[in-house]
């Protein structure tokens, strides 16, 4: 190998000017499609299971805060109303979530049926008027 002719491009060392072109569609192909995954936010990975569990901790957060104000004797109903309906929408959610992991496993499942009932309960003593 003769390192001085390392510079010297003869015209049959070059590409060819087809090649050249296959070369720039390719790239301006590339360029499309990288600027369109680019362009695509990234997906917000979560675990499914994690997020449920979640959703469950903030109804028995609001379960709690609902049992200390009825057993505030300065609070009426009417301050504790937007409590109770705090508790209902974020019942819903989690119910809704609840129904989009059906293959939950037993457990999880049993846990998140009692949350349920004790939330619903709770919900209905307090719109059928038992703390008056």
């Amino acid at each position: 190998m003769d390192i001085r002719k390392i510079g010297d491009l003869s015209p049959s060392t070059l590409s060819s000017p087809k090649k050249s072109i296959e070369n720039d569609a390719f790239r301006q192909i590339y360029q499309e499609k990288l600027s369109t995954v680019s362009e695509t936010p990234a997906p917000f990975l979560f675990d499914a299971k994690t997020d449920f569990i979640d959703q469950g901790d903030k109804v028995l957060d609001l379960l709690d805060a609902y049992a200390a104000e009825l057993n505030n004797p300065e609070k009426n109903l009417k301050d504790i109303d937007p409590l109770v309906k705090a508790i209902e929408k974020e019942m819903n959610i989690f119910e809704a979530k609840r129904a989009d992991h059906p293959g939950m496993d037993e457990e999880m499942d049993g846990i998140a049926q009692d949350l349920s009932i004790t939330a619903n309960v709770a919900l209905l003593k307090f719109q059928r008027g038992d703390y008056i």
